[in-house]
């Protein structure tokens, strides 16, 4: 597919997602609609519970590995304005919005993670809650370089989040009962890793080399149909294959 939003017709798109059966299809949809508008990486996912920082039931992201990586190692996750933001914003929002004081001022640990995302060249998000039946609470964003969508462009862009969202979250539910079968070793390396430990650190935890750790991530890779480390965690989260 040319990578041509105007030339892709909105309207479209919730039955182009009916007809994909992977979370990676799906991914790949949405960011080549928002690829012309300056958009590169999307999270999408169930809102964690306050006490539990860190999305552990349903959350798909294709964020670079160093910000995955960091995320965890220095707790972003208790810091993120995003899920302050979502918690008392009851629309779309963009990161601009919250530099400019729309939660009121952030915290020193807030600026922190937004300057690291911006330092990935990912400055810039839009947001958008997600409300269903049964008090669920979701997330659906996508952060580039624009940091100034117009109110058209907002519309579309919680159009495509909001259906992505959906599908993503029913294809998820269907690979949870029927992920793929890893080994005791892919687990315990994927949930150091998710601790924020290096491949030196796990493998000093776990007691192997270091190229045997690479060795489980490529595996469980393989196995998650993921793309890289960052993604095969993601996945592994998604589809409870991780201890809690």
């Amino acid at each position: 597919m040319k990578p041509n939003a105007a030339s892709d017709d909105p309207f479209s798109y919730p039955g182009l997602l009916d007809s994909l059966d992977s979370v990676s299809a799906v991914c790949a949809a949405l960011l080549h609609r928002v690829a012309p508008f300056g958009y590169r990486v999307l999270a999408i996912g169930a809102i964690p519970h306050p006490d539990r920082p860190y999305p552990e039931d349903f959350f798909v992201q294709t964020w670079p590995e160093a910000w995955h990586q960091t995320y965890f190692a220095r707790g972003f996750g208790e810091h993120d304005p995003t899920l302050r933001a979502l918690g008392v914003l009851p629309g779309p929002f963009t990161t601009g919005d919250l530099r400019r004081g729309i939660i009121g001022p952030l915290s020193p640990r807030e600026v922190e993670v937004m300057d690291f995302a911006a330092s990935l060249d990912l400055a810039d998000g839009f947001l958008t809650p997600v409300h269903r039946a049964n008090g669920y609470r979701g997330l659906a964003c996508v952060v580039g370089t624009n940091p100034e969508p117009d109110r058209r462009l907002r519309a579309l862009l919680e159009f495509y989040l909001l259906h992505t969202h959906d599908r993503l979250r029913l294809l998820s539910a269907s690979l949870g009962a029927t992920g793929p079968a890893l080994t005791a070793r892919e687990v315990h390396v994927l949930s150091l890793s998710r601790r924020g430990l290096t491949d030196a650190q796990i493998a000093q935890e776990a007691g192997i080399a270091t190229r045997t750790v690479r060795f489980h991530f490529e595996n469980a890779r393989h196995k998650l149909g993921a793309r890289n480390r960052a993604e095969a965690l993601s996945q592994a989260i998604a589809r409870h294959l991780l201890p809690s």
